[in-house]
Order: C-alpha cells, then sequence, then structure tokens
C-alpha cells in the first residue's frame, strides 16, 4: 500500500517536462482545473474532455515516465472511480430523462447468479490451492487459508438451503432507472478526478520539491502586496512535501520492527489488526515530533531567515519552450470549450 504514495517523489529525468519551468507546470495545471470547471457547466459537450485527455497523453509521453509506473499508482483509483461512476449512474439523485431502465427482476434470481458466480470463485480458489504450483503451494499450507477453506465449504450448504427457502415471489429488485442526468454525472465527475489525479502525479514526479516551490513562491508574489507571509507559506509546503517520502518509509520500519515482535497487521482476527495499528501511533508521532524539532535546531544553527528575498535556484526566467507549452495548453483548452 505505501509504494503506491508518490506524492512528493521525484522521478529523474531529462524530459522536456522535466526541463520546464515549475511556473508553467503550474500555470497549465490550474488552467485545466479552470477548464474543466467550466466545461463541467454544459451537459453532453465531450470536447473539452477530449481536449484534455490529448493533452494528457501527450503529457505523458514527454514525461518520458514508464506507463507501468503510472499504472502502479493508478490503478486502485482507476477501480474505485469505475465501481463509483456505475454506483452514480445508477442511483443519481435525479436521473433525469431515462436511457434505459433494469427490473424490477426478482430476488430469486438475484440470489441465484450470485450463488452461480460464488460458486464458480469457490472451484476456482480450490483448484489453485490444489495445482502444484509453488507460489500456490506456499499458500496452501497457511493457516489462514487452511481457514478460509473451510469456511468456503461450509457456506455451500448454507447458501443452498438459504435459496431454497426463499419463495420465488417473495420480493423483487428495482426497477433501477438510469437517467441521462445521471449518465452524466458518473462521467465528468470521475473523468475529472482522473484526470487532474494524473496531471497532478506528472506535476510532482518531474519537478523537485525545491523548484515547485519556488515556482509556488513566484507566482504568488502580488500576496507580498497584501504583506502576507509567503515564504513562510512556500516553506512550509516544502517541507511538506519533501518529509512525505520519509514519512511513509517511517511506517514502514515501525511495522516491520513491529511484526519481529509478533504484531498481526494482516492476519488475526479484527481486533487484534486494529491493536497493532494503534501501537503504531505513538512511535509515529514521537518520531515526528523529533525529526520537526532536529528540523528546526539544523534551520536555528544555519542562521536561516524569512524575511528578505530569497535567491531562487532552479527557476529562472521563461524560455521559448515554456511560452510554446503555455500557447498549445491555451489554444487547445479555448478551442475545445468555443466548440
Amino acid at each position: 500500500m505505501f509504494k503506491n504514495v508518490s506524492l512528493g517523489v521525484y522521478y529523474p529525468g531529462d524530459s522536456l517536462l522535466h526541463r520546464l519551468q515549475a511556473r508553467t507546470k503550474l500555470l497549465a495545471f490550474f488552467w485545466i482545473m479552470v477548464c474543466l470547471g467550466v466545461a463541467n457547466q454544459r451537459e453532453w459537450h465531450f470536447a473539452p474532455y477530449i481536449g484534455v485527455i490529448a493533452l494528457l497523453l501527450l503529457a505523458v509521453v514527454l514525461s518520458g515516465i514508464a506507463l507501468r509506473y503510472l499504472w502502479q499508482h493508478l490503478w486502485l483509483l482507476l477501480l474505485l472511480s469505475l465501481i463509483s461512476a456505475i454506483l452514480t449512474a445508477l442511483f443519481p439523485g435525479s436521473p433525469g430523462q431515462p436511457v434505459y431502465t433494469f427490473g424490477p427482476i426478482p430476488f430469486y434470481l438475484v440470489a441465484q447468479g450470485a450463488l452461480l458466480i460464488y460458486a464458480v470463485l469457490l472451484v476456482v480458489g480450490l483448484i489453485l490451492l490444489v495445482v502444484p504450483v509453488p507460489r500456490f503451494q506456499g499458500m496452501r499450507q497457511h493457516r489462514q487459508a487452511r481457514r478460509l477453506r473451510v469456511l468456503l465449504l461450509l457456506s455451500v450448504p448454507i447458501a443452498l438451503v438459504f435459496l431454497w427457502l426463499i419463495p420465488h415471489s417473495a420480493f423483487s429488485v428495482g426497477p433501477l432507472i438510469i437517467g441521462r442526468d445521471g449518465i452524466w454525472l458518473a462521467m465528468s465527475v470521475y473523468t475529472v478526478l482522473l484526470v487532474l489525479y494524473t496531471f497532478a502525479l506528472l506535476l510532482t514526479m518531474t519537478t523537485t520539491p525545491i523548484a515547485l516551490i519556488e515556482g509556488i513562491s513566484l507566482l504568488l508574489e502580488p500576496l507580498r502586496w497584501l504583506r502576507l507571509p509567503v515564504d513562510d507559506f512556500a516553506l512550509m509546503l516544502l517541507l511538506a512535501l519533501r518529509f512525505i517520502p520519509t514519512f511513509v518509509e517511517e511506517v514502514e520500519l515501525l511495522m516491520k520492527a513491529q511484526m519481529a515482535r509478533g504484531a498481526e497487521f494482516t492476519h488475526g482476527a479484527l481486533r487484534e489488526r486494529v491493536q497493532s495499528l494503534a501501537a503504531l501511533f505513538v512511535p509515529l508521532l514521537r518520531g515526528a515530533l523529533r525529526r520537526a524539532a532536529e528540523l528546526a535546531t539544523a534551520l536555528e544553527a544555519r542562521g536561516y531567515e524569512v524575511e528578505g528575498r530569497q535567491t531562487m535556484l532552479y527557476e529562472t526566467s521563461l524560455g521559448l519552450m515554456d511560452y510554446a507549452v503555455c500557447s498549445v495548453v491555451l489554444l487547445v483548452t479555448v478551442g475545445t470549450l468555443i466548440l
């Protein structure tokens, strides 16, 4: 689970996206957010979404990041979004004009279908536990696998008896109405979620945390006229981004230390797992406070001061490629909104 945390993790490279200024990528990202927000106000207008997805695919190609690496961080969100989109289309607040209606379906038929799927999965699971494959042989000897096998075998006659006792016309499921409003809501909301999350991944993977904070500081420059603490905000954001990977590594080390002492995080009863996770809270909090104190001492020892004009290390003047990228993003998004 922790390997899928990529926020604050920089993916080294020399691609076009890596060479762009952080301000360019931030401006493009925020403009795409505004474009999608405006496009969402007009139903069944697919041109802005197609244009943004085309820009996303182009950015993935220009980033030089392996698709397998991106897929590791996207597959879980993609699966959850797909399930949520189906539920949103089936159970919207106001379905609008009906497109298709399911049911009403007798509950007896639904139970039969569920039992059939369960039987197929059970047969496949039992076959995997019997075949002479080293990976599955190790699972076969596991205590949890043996308990699960007994539970599955006992649940089959219980399900058959339950199905036999239910009258054929006891009650029904549905009707489920799929409307135009529900379909559009599911498509627009979860497309925007996936697209923006992927753009955010590309932003953090192709920009070092220091360059990212420098770009944010330069973009927030007008707020200095209002005497707002822009440098303080930039420092806090930099430290938060920088220590996300360190925090994840510390959680993994604590979990391994607890497992070496007999704690169970993936096996055992639910109460035991909760107790094992609760035991991580105190050392994790102590470690975070210790790191914060050490960092504060190091900043004071090096004479760091927020006041004054900070020298930029990575952010320089915008180049021709930065203006070209901003122009392409602006033309594509505005053009698709007008269409």
